[in-house]
């Protein structure tokens, strides 16, 4: 079988999906909310860089995986809502982590890479981008719909991913690294489509 080679633009990004039923019900809002919720799947993002490429990740990967082993899976939980009003009006939701470990697992992914400079270095907020919106009126209409309508849930987090958008704006899961298994060292990337 031919196998089609995906290719990437500069710049990836490091994250926790949602997962199993989490994820179809936070792509529930993401449909209604964000008509580009399709080019990417529902995730955190831990830290995302102009300039990070495969090719870094692939240096840093051994490093980032015996620094993960060290975490157990843990649960996330979401129940509330949130806005950003800088730079634009996004409507998120809050996931909530019992004991840091998104903190964790983002001060691990920006001490693999000290040479790419991440954004928001100082004033990270974990969220779960429901949609964009051009007033804040719209958001804060978008915004109450969705607290009248949201149940709380729980996802496992068991591994980050390293994601990359092609040619073609569709963000691909690269790679991924499980947490709590320090021998998951050997790269698994894949850059080929069926």
């Amino acid at each position: 079988m031919e196998h089609i080679q995906k290719r990437f633009r500069k710049g990836g990004a490091v994250a926790v999906s949602v997962t199993g039923d989490a994820a179809d019900y936070v792509d529930s809002f993401r449909r209604r909310y964000d008509p580009h919720a399709a080019r990417i799947m529902s995730h955190i993002t831990l830290a995302f860089g102009q300039s990070l490429e495969t090719e870094q990740w692939s240096r840093a990967r051994s490093a980032v995986a015996r620094d993960l082993g060290a975490t157990s899976p843990f649960s996330i939980r979401v129940a509330d809502t949130g806005i950003f009003v800088d730079g634009g009006f996004v409507l998120w939701l809050r996931p909530v982590d019992e004991h840091g470990e998104l903190l964790a697992l983002r001060g691990i992914v920006l001490r693999s890479f000290p040479g790419v400079a991440f954004e928001r270095p100082d004033d990270y907020v974990p969220h779960i981008s429901i949609g964009f919106f051009a007033t804040q009126e719209a958001l804060i209409a978008a915004r109450d719909t969705v607290e009248r309508e949201l149940h709380p849930f729980s996802f496992r987090v068991a591994s980050i991913a390293f994601l990359q958008a092609d040619e073609g704006d569709i963000w691909r899961c690269v790679d991924t690294v499980e947490l709590g298994h320090p021998r998951t060292a050997a790269p698994a990337i894949s850059r080929e489509e069926p």
